[in-house]
């Protein structure tokens, strides 16, 4: 891994590809599963163009664990911000559009990677879910529902009214 350098769709894909032979190397037969989520994501989507200097995995097979960081990946999110995420998220995984053997790659759905955003206080996350290329993709109904299900989300009261405001305010300025 190399800190700070920015990579763009294909550079994420050869890292999951080349992640993938490790493991198919280490574990033949076997299926394993990792769910991307953030900017790396919406990279691989073909949801956003700029780059980034890693990918988070929102939840993956255990077994990938000790190795995705020698290929920039990371779970820092599952502990970090998986609070972030609404209720039944993992009923709108993306399958991402990757070649694997081992591992079946998804992505988590636009619309919960926007309420994640709309969750955090991070300016960087403000500035992707106001991208022009987000704002044109989103299904604005999806994520009126997505909005409803963080009440069942794992956000305390107070950070749970704060991404209330901060959807309100997002929808009213950027929505349809």
């Amino acid at each position: 891994m190399v800190k700070g350098l920015q990579m763009g769709a294909p550079e994420l894909r050869h890292r999951l590809l080349e992640l993938d032979r490790a493991v198919a190397a280490l574990h033949p037969d076997r299926d394993f599963y990792l769910v991307l989520a953030d900017r790396g994501a919406l990279l691989l989507m073909g949801r956003l163009s700029r780059a980034t200097e890693d990918m988070d995995a929102l939840k993956c097979s255990p077994e990938l664990v000790a190795l995705m960081e020698r290929y920039d990946i990371n779970n820092r999110i599952q502990g970090a911000y998986g609070d972030h995420f609404p209720y039944n998220w993992e009923d709108r995984l993306v399958p991402l559009d990757v070649e694997t053997a081992a591992i079946k790659c998804y992505a988590a759905s636009l619309e919960d990677i926007v309420a994640s955003k709309l969750c955090s206080d991070r300016s960087d996350d403000e500035f992707d879910v106001r991208r022009a290329e987000i704002i044109a993709a989103i299904d604005w109904n999806l994520l009126e529902m997505v909005s409803h299900e963080m009440e069942r989300s794992q956000l305390n009261p107070r950070r749970h009214k704060n991404f209330l405001y901060n959807y309100e305010t997002y929808r009213g300025e950027c929505g349809p």
